[in-house]
């Protein structure tokens, strides 16, 4: 088993991310605002997810590092045209001068250009490379990569499969895309709610025969818990939490019943002992349980996927 597993974190400004290191995050990931685009930004995200000017990065990155945090700059644009290229070189370098601790880079192109920036600071390859196969984490690890972030569509045992790669694991714990991460085409971050408006979980009227109403793009997971006990086993170094822009207050709650959990698997508690301390703590987690919409185990959800 492992000795460790890092909590990550979303921030999007300092009130988030005080409120997620207060509440046992080891580590926090951030963007920064670019004034040379109206909705699109360099963090993978658009507008509205990220940190707003470079005074209050600095100030998240001190208040961080005054409490061993670590913080992760999001640079992972999952396109570079030659046009971006001196836009994106330059945003980097915003990071890496306010101090920041890792990047986490979205592209081939945008890696082989932070190779050769020469930043000296660790690569983590983003999740929207989508890195199923030891192949491409071969191709990574050759551009500087020194960590990957894993796509949400997996098992445990194609985690395992993978663990032997000589290379830092990373995966997210707490909800995300129906989609392969990457390939989502689907507008987000308009105002939308996880009931009402999120593409992929909402409701459409499907034709044919018998018409009816039902969310057929929705193949969403959105809890690890259970699984905290065999990524630990498995090695994985790090379990990071989606939600850069969603509401502060939530994503402090995750972050206090993540941080308990994996407290518990380190302390020897096996999935269904986890799974009780979260059900008596947070009631409202049962709902995830009913619909079984659990992060890589199998599930009705992932025999589903194309």
């Amino acid at each position: 088993m492992g000795e460790e597993m890092t909590l990550m974190a979303p921030a999007d400004s300092f009130e988030t991310a005080r409120g997620v290191i207060d509440s046992g995050a080891d580590e926090i990931y951030l963007g920064l605002e670019n004034r040379n685009f109206v909705n699109l930004n360099l963090s993978g995200r658009g507008r509205g997810c990220n940190v707003t000017t470079l005074r209050e990065l600095v100030e998240i990155i001190e208040f961080a590092h005054e409490r061993g945090v670590i913080v992760d700059y999001a640079v992972n644009t999952p396109f570079l045209s030659d046009a971006l290229e001196e836009i994106f070189i330059t945003h980097v370098m915003a990071g890496v001068d306010a101090g920041v601790d890792a990047l986490i880079v979205g592209e081939l192109g945008a890696m082989q250009l932070v190779r050769e920036m020469g930043t000296g600071l660790p690569v983590h390859a983003s999740v929207l490379l989508n890195t199923f196969n030891r192949g491409q984490i071969e191709l990574l690890k050759s551009l500087g990569a020194s960590k990957i972030v894993l796509p949400f569509k997996m098992e445990l045992d194609e985690i395992r499969e993978l663990s032997g790669c000589g290379i830092d694991l990373e995966i997210f714990g707490q909800f995300g895309c129906s989609n392969i991460n990457g390939t989502c085409h689907l507008i987000h971050s308009a105002g939308e709610t996880i009931n009402l408006g999120i593409p992929c979980r909402a409701n459409y009227l499907i034709g044919g025969g018998v018409q009816r109403v039902h969310p057929i793009l929705d193949a969403g997971t959105d809890c690890s818990l259970c699984s905290i006990p065999d990524l630990l086993e498995i090695g994985v170094s790090a379990l990071k939490i989606v939600g850069r822009g969603m509401n502060p207050e939530m994503i402090r709650e995750i972050v206090q019943i993540y941080r308990a959990c994996i407290d518990l698997a380190l302390d020897g508690s096996d999935a269904g002992e986890i799974k009780d301390y979260a059900l008596t703590e947070e009631p409202i987690w049962q709902l995830l349980c009913e619909q079984k919409r659990c992060k890589y185990l199998r599930t009705n959800i992932s025999d589903s996927y194309v």
